[in-house]
């Protein structure tokens, strides 16, 4: 989603007027059980994905099913401001709810914002199991196909992509949102929704490797992710550590980074 304004552009001595479009940056209010308020600053469109992503890779539920119910609404706060707030209901059985309290902001643009504990996000998680193998010819094509699922960008030149892909490169789902967090968590929540298995597929993000990024990528079993721009130090670590193949698709790049085995010819 964009919103058209008036905007000026200075060139050869001249300011012009002319229009811009903006992506849209707005508030989405968890509420889970009732008690714990979690707020994420999006871009709307597939808002029960995002949900589902974020609380999966959070690791507060370990599959869809654990959700008893998700109600999604556009509310009013206290400044008369528009808020998307989803009621979601987790399984009472859930352990890692006993963990969560009180309220927090989680930006777009900071993944671990807001987090009582930096260490909480690696609660739960255990390296990837696949043996599937990938080729690099397949990979070395996913940048162009990025391309085609990034219309938000062309219009705004604002919003990250994310994707899901078979071993053959064909696209499965795709999502955008201003912030790359989100469009990975739309796209791993729509995978579960749909009940799309992970062990076989590639994420492709395009935006670049952190930390949390990986761990969501760990948190949902999928052995390969592609950035299109060189990953942080703690991603690398991440990502040697949790079995997942890790590889910079940027332009004139095309790095493997971790467990190159997966890659056909190595």
């Amino acid at each position: 989603m964009y919103s058209s304004i008036r905007s000026f552009t200075y060139s050869n001595g001249k300011i012009s007027s002319t229009s811009s479009h903006l992506i849209i940056e707005a508030p989405l209010e968890i509420v889970i059980n009732g008690a714990t308020n979690i707020m994420i600053m999006f871009t709307p469109g597939m808002t029960r994905e995002l949900v589902t992503g974020f609380i999966f890779t959070e690791g507060l539920i370990d599959k869809v099913s654990d959700i008893e119910e998700c109600m999604i609404s556009s509310e009013e706060d206290i400044d008369k401001e528009q808020v998307i707030k989803a009621r979601v209901t987790i399984s009472s059985k859930i352990s890692s709810l006993s963990g969560i309290k009180g309220n927090r902001i989680s930006y777009s643009s900071c993944g671990i914002c807001g987090k009582e504990n930096y260490y909480d996000l690696k609660k739960g998680l255990g390296r990837v199991k696949s043996k599937h193998r990938f080729s690099m010819d397949v990979l070395k094509l996913l940048p162009d196909r990025l391309e085609k699922h990034q219309p938000l960008y062309h219009k705004t030149g604002g919003a990250h992509a994310a994707v899901l892909l078979d071993s053959e490169g064909n696209p499965l789902l795709s999502s955008e949102d201003m912030g790359r967090h989100n469009a990975l968590d739309k796209v791993i929540g729509a995978s579960l929704i749909k009940g799309i298995a992970f062990h076989d597929k590639i994420l492709l993000s395009s935006g670049r490797a952190s930390l949390e990024m990986i761990l969501k990528t760990a948190r949902a079993g999928v052995p390969v992710f592609v950035a299109m721009s060189r990953p942080t130090s703690r991603a690398l670590e991440a990502a040697k550590f949790y079995n997942i193949t890790l590889l910079d698709m940027a332009k004139g790049s095309n790095r493997i980074y971790s467990h190159a085995r997966r890659i056909q010819g190595f």
